[in-house]
C-alpha cells in the first residue's frame, strides 16, 4: 500500500512537472511571438519609409540631371531640386555634393550643421570608392541647431554619363523618427525597443538615452551569435534569446528582426519577470499544493507503516502464541512436531547432521495433583519448564510440552554425552528447587528422563527416534524413576544428577 501511495505521489509529481514545463514553454512561445510581431510592425514601417526616402534621393538625382537646371536662377534651381522635402518633419537637410567634395546645392541649414568640404565624410568616400553601393546609411551623428540632435545621413551615388563618379546626393534624417515610431508601439513597463546595425552600432533605444546612441555592442556574445547568422535572405534573419541587459541588468526576452535592404536589426525586449509573473504565481500555487499533498502522503505513509508494523508485530505475536504452550511458555505439541520433522529432514539432506531427544515425565504427578490441587500442579509444571529452559542454553535446541506432564527436548547437533549433560542439569535444577511431594518416595518433586540419539542404522523416521526416547523413559520409570535412561547402551545413565546403568533400546 505504501509503495502504491509513493508511486502515485511520484507519478503526480512527474505529471505536474511536465505540465508546468509545457506551460512555461507555451508562455515563452507566446511572449516571443508577441515580441516578434511588434518588431515586424517596426520593420515594415521602417522599411517602407526607407524606400520612400530612397525614392526621394532618386528623384533628387533625376532633377539634378535635368537639362534646364543650369538655365534656372539659383533660388529657382534650389526649389526645383529640393522642393518641399526640405521642409519634411524628420528631414533636417538635403543636398548634392560634387565630385570634388564641394556642396553644389543644399538646404540653408547645411552650412550650419555640416560646414566645409565633404570629401572627408564617410558617406562621400564610400560612394567614391565603391560604385556598387546603392543607399548608404551613415553612423549616428550629433548636430546642433536650436538644440543638440542625433541624425543619420542617407546618400546615393551620382554617376556621370561615362559611369564615373560624379558626386553624392544625400539627406540628413533625424533619429527622432525612430524614437517616435517606437513610442507609438504599445510596450509594457520596463520593456525596451532598439535599433542596431549589423556591426553593432546602436541607432536608437527606448527608453531613450542619448548617451546610448552611437555606442557599439558587437562585443556581446548574443550579438556575435546573431552576426554569425547568414544574411543572404534578410527576411529570414530573425530570432530570440534571453539575456540580461548591460544597461540596467534586467533579465529580458529579446526578439529581433532584420530590416531588408538596410544594415539594421530591430530588437524588442520584454521583461522576463513580467512575462512569467502569472506563470510564477501558478508555479508557487502548484508547489504549495504539491508540498501539502506530499505532507499528506508522508503522514499517510507513516500512519500506514505504523499500522503495518503493528499488525506485523501482532501477527508475529499470534504466531508465537499459536506455537507456545500457554502454561509453561515452551513450544506446544504442534510446534514441537514441526521442529522434530525439520530436524529429521535436515538429517536426511545432510548425512553428517545429528540430533538427540530427551523425553521428560514428572514422577507421580497424578498423586501430586490429588494431594496439592490442580493449581499447585500447574505451578509444578511451570517449575519443571523453568528447569528445562535453564538447562537448554542454545538457540538451536527446542524444548516443548508434549502433553500433560510430559516434555520433549530436541537437542540439535548433540551426541549422547551432550544429551546426558543437559538431562543432568535439568534434574539438578529441579532438585535444587526442593518442591515438596509427600506422596513421592523421594519426598520432593522429581522427573524421569529418557534420552536417545539419532542412529541411522536403526531409526528410519522421526517417529522411531521419539519411540526410542519414550521406551528409554519407561525403562527409567521401571527402574525406580528420578533418573535418566539412555536408549543406547554405551553412555551411562544418570540418577539424581549422577550416572546410573543404561538400558538398550
Amino acid at each position: 500500500m505504501t509503495l502504491t501511495i509513493s508511486a502515485l505521489a511520484l507519478m503526480a509529481t512527474v505529471i505536474t512537472g511536465v505540465v508546468l514545463y509545457q506551460s512555461y514553454r507555451q508562455t515563452e512561445r507566446s511572449a516571443i511571438e508577441h515580441a516578434l510581431n511588434v518588431a515586424r510592425i517596426a520593420q515594415r514601417s521602417i522599411s517602407r519609409n526607407m524606400e520612400l526616402l530612397s525614392l526621394d534621393l532618386d528623384s533628387l538625382v533625376w532633377r539634378h540631371r535635368h537639362a534646364s537646371l543650369q538655365l534656372m536662377p539659383e533660388q529657382q534651381r534650389r526649389d526645383f531640386l529640393l522642393g518641399e522635402k526640405a521642409e519634411a518633419t524628420y528631414i533636417a537637410a538635403m543636398g548634392i555634393v560634387g565630385r570634388d567634395g564641394e556642396l553644389l546645392v543644399g538646404s540653408p541649414t547645411l552650412a550650419e550643421i555640416m560646414p566645409g568640404n565633404y570629401g572627408h565624410r564617410d558617406f562621400f568616400a564610400r560612394h567614391r570608392d565603391d560604385p556598387t553601393v546603392k543607399l548608404f546609411v551613415s553612423r549616428p551623428l550629433s548636430i546642433r541647431l536650436e538644440r543638440r540632435m542625433q541624425v543619420i545621413v542617407l546618400s546615393k551615388r551620382l554617376a556621370n554619363a561615362d559611369g564615373s563618379f560624379g558626386g553624392v546626393a544625400f539627406m540628413v534624417l533625424y533619429l527622432d523618427y525612430f524614437r517616435h515610431l517606437f513610442e507609438s508601439l504599445s510596450l509594457e513597463k520596463q520593456a525596451v525597443m532598439s535599433l542596431y546595425a549589423l556591426d553593432g552600432v546602436a541607432y536608437m533605444r527606448l527608453p531613450y538615452d542619448e548617451a546610448f546612441i552611437g555606442s557599439r555592442l558587437s562585443y556581446t556574445p548574443n550579438f556575435r551569435r546573431i552576426m554569425a547568422l547568414p544574411s543572404s535572405a534578410p527576411e529570414s534573419l530573425q530570432g530570440s534569446y534571453t539575456a540580461r541587459s548591460q544597461q540596467d541588468d534586467v533579465k529580458r526576452l529579446y526578439a529581433y528582426v532584420r530590416i531588408p535592404d538596410t544594415p539594421w536589426l530591430v530588437f524588442v525586449g520584454r521583461t522576463h519577470a513580467e512575462l512569467f509573473r502569472e506563470w510564477e504565481r501558478m508555479l508557487y500555487a502548484v508547489l504549495f499544493l504539491g508540498a501539502a499533498f506530499s505532507a499528506i502522503c508522508a503522514c499517510l505513509i507513516r500512519r500506514l507503516r505504523e499500522e503495518f508494523f503493528r499488525r506485523s508485530k501482532l501477527d508475529q505475536q499470534l504466531q508465537e502464541q499459536a506455537r507456545t504452550d500457554k502454561l509453561t511458555g515452551l513450544l506446544n505439541r504442534r510446534a514441537l512436531d514441526d521442529c522434530l520433522q525439520d530436524a529429521w529432514h535436515k538429517s536426511q539432506r545432510n548425512t553428517s547432521a545429528r540430533f538427540a531427544i530427551l523425553f521428560v515425565d514428572v514422577d507421580f504427578f497424578k498423586l501430586y495433583n490429588d494431594t496439592y490441587g490442580h493449581k499447585a500442579g500447574d505451578y509444578a509444571l511451570v517449575s519443571v519448564a523453568r528447569c528445562i529452559t535453564g538447562a537448554v542454553a542454545r538457540q538451536c535446541d527446542k524444548p516443548g510440552r508434549y502433553g500433560g506432564e510430559e516434555f520433549v527436548i530436541l537437542l540439535d547437533e548433540a551426541d549422547a554425552a551432550g544429551a546426558l549433560h543437559v538431562a543432568g542439569n535439568i534434574m539438578s535444577a529441579l532438585q535444587a528447587m526442593k518442591i515438596p511431594h509427600e506422596r513421592s518416595p523421594f519426598g520432593r518433586l522429581s522427573v524421569s528422563i529418557g534420552a536417545t540419539c539419532l542412529d541411522r542404522q536403526v531409526h528410519h523416521s522421526i517417529e522411531e527416534v521419539i519411540k526410542a526416547a519414550d521406551q528409554a523413559l519407561y525403562q527409567a520409570k521401571r527402574m525406580g524413576r528420578n533418573r535418566v535412561q539412555m536408549a543406547q547402551s554405551d553412555p551411562a545413565p544418570v540418577q539424581d544428577g549422577a550416572p546410573v546403568s543404561s538400558a538398550s533400546s
